[in-house]
């Protein structure tokens, strides 16, 4: 008898009665290949990286698309050291109801910690992983907050600034 599969993002939405569209792609294993399937900007997306602590706590920081990840300051806002982030692996993540290109801060494991930057509510509506590397959600940023009630914010992205030519 096969083990019921863990229940996912889109499972945990769709209870909480947050309004949501489901997008589906040719497999993406990143926020680029996911636009370019899409056809939306980078800015409009948030992207999800998935970390594993050494008490195998999964650890998620949600930032925009086309930013890159202060690591130190994910760290400081999820009260570990820098050295103890490890990249979380298929098998964690799917314990979680998650594939790799598919992570999304909306999780199935209840202990997982959640950091979105600062800056992801006020990019009103996004894309961001579904739990699948076939598609994304479309979701206003504060729905998808909204569904992680223990999420913290802090200043996790370092945005790239537009330099004079």
């Amino acid at each position: 008898m096969n083990a019921p599969s863990p229940i996912g993002p889109l499972d945990i939405l769709t209870a909480l009665g947050a309004p949501f569209r489901l997008h589906e792609h040719p497999d993406a294993v990143g926020s680029l290949e996911a636009c370019a399937a899409l056809g939306v900007p980078l800015e409009q997306t948030v992207k999800t990286l998935a970390f594993v602590t050494p008490e195998d706590q999964l650890l998620l920081a949600a930032l925009p698309g086309h930013a890159r990840l202060r690591y130190g300051v994910l760290a400081r806002a999820a009260g570990i050291r820098r050295a103890d982030l490890s990249p979380a692996g298929a098998d964690r993540l799917a314990r979680a109801g998650m594939r790799p290109g598919g992570v999304c801060p909306v999780s199935a494991d209840r202990a997982a910690a959640v950091v979105f930057d600062e800056t992801i509510r006020g990019l009103g509506r996004v894309h961001c992983g579904s739990g699948r590397p076939d598609s994304s959600i479309e979701i206003d940023t504060a729905d998808l907050m909204a569904a992680v009630p223990t999420a913290v914010s802090a200043p996790i992205a370092d945005l790239p600034t537009n330099q004079p030519a």
